[in-house]
């Protein structure tokens, strides 16, 4: 008994921003009709601000569904702890994994002063291997959201 023929086409009535971010990747659950907008906002309220399903926060709502995320970690990576959408857009993004930024440059909006290169075109590198293979963080930092290595605190492999 919906308005329009789908719940994502009655949502994007009023929230067309939203709706238009979930076309902007080749794998999106919602596009692939694997989930709908009510699958993590209540249209008919909530006790929480974004209307969620499940918990009174952003993370709790993602925790649901990517339970490995979640921790505890004995080395906690702080944005994962602020928000997944410190990093991630849940709507939908034109970069790899719905993150808001490309790796370098989402990292670098945080660890501006690391001993790492702003680019993988510095001086510096060129001529070597770095320039050619390591042109993301998590070429070496693969534990993004934590770790519970003992010498895990560099969040590498």
């Amino acid at each position: 008994q919906l308005k329009k023929a789908s719940i994502v086409e009655t949502c994007a009535t009023c929230h067309k921003t939203e709706v238009a971010k979930m076309q902007r990747f080749g794998h999106m659950p919602l596009r692939e009709g694997k989930m709908d907008c009510s699958s993590c906002h209540n249209p008919h309220g909530s006790t929480n601000v974004r209307m969620l399903k499940v918990g009174n926060s952003v993370n709790e709502a993602c925790a649901s569904c990517h339970a490995e995320k979640r921790g505890p970690y004995l080395w906690e990576h702080a944005p994962s702890r602020d928000g997944c959408v410190t990093c991630h857009d849940p709507h939908g993004s034109s970069n790899e994994r719905m993150l808001v930024a490309r790796p370098p440059i989402l990292c670098q909006r945080c660890h501006v002063a690391t001993r790492h290169p702003s680019t993988i075109y510095d001086q510096a590198l060129i001529g070597t291997s770095a320039r050619v293979y390591a042109r993301s963080c998590v070429t070496c930092h693969a534990a993004i959201h934590g770790s519970n290595h003992p010498s895990g605190q560099r969040f590498v492999r």
